[in-house]
């Protein structure tokens, strides 16, 4: 690896002048969390594939027009990217007409037996119903804290708001989940 690949603002600066290294670069580093972003708020495989191809179409369109901030460019430039993947699924489901945003949580690490299967797929089921009904900015800091595994302040900078704002938003989804869910919180 070049020296000037760890240093995201060298990377931004090459791969506005045109430098494919530098977009191969950006694109190892933010591909595939991207995708699983995608694929979270989507729930298809080939629709986050389609909308995966139309992000990176966007960004070589646009990378010319970001400006990068004296301090926190790693955020600034994550934040920028996952903006553009969310108005593209916030376009995708207008086009489609839904109210919400299907998530497929269907992740199993071994082979339960039926049963099992029945009564899992009955909870997911009830929790893709209880996110389904959650406010569009509760369900992607969800997505983002509980699917993705980031911090607030990641969930934060991605989506603009203060890390306060992300803790309130995140317990009142989680209140409002468990209020779906029949759950008692204490």
């Amino acid at each position: 690896m070049a020296s000037w690949e760890s240093n995201l603002s060298e990377v931004l600066t090459r791969a506005q002048e045109g430098d494919q290294r530098a977009f191969d670069v950006i694109y190892q580093r933010f591909g595939d969390p991207l995708f699983r972003y995608l694929y979270a708020r989507c729930g298809d495989a080939s629709q986050a594939e389609e909308l995966h191809g139309d992000l990176w179409l966007r960004v070589v369109e646009r990378l010319g027009s970001f400006r990068p901030p004296p301090n926190g460019v790693d955020a600034a430039f994550a934040a920028w990217l996952y903006r553009i993947a969310y108005n593209l699924v916030i376009d995708s489901v207008r086009r489609r007409h839904g109210s919400g945003v299907p998530l497929d949580l269907d992740i199993a690490s071994r082979e339960p037996a039926p049963e099992e299967q029945i009564i899992a797929a009955s909870e997911t089921e009830a929790l893709r119903a209880a996110i389904d009904r959650l406010t569009p900015d509760q369900r992607e800091v969800v997505v983002m804290r509980f699917f993705e595994e980031r911090s607030n302040a990641e969930v934060a900078a991605l989506t603009g708001r203060t890390e306060g704002a992300v803790k309130v938003m995140q317990h009142r989804a989680l209140g409002s989940l468990a209020r779906f869910l029949g759950i008692e919180r204490h």
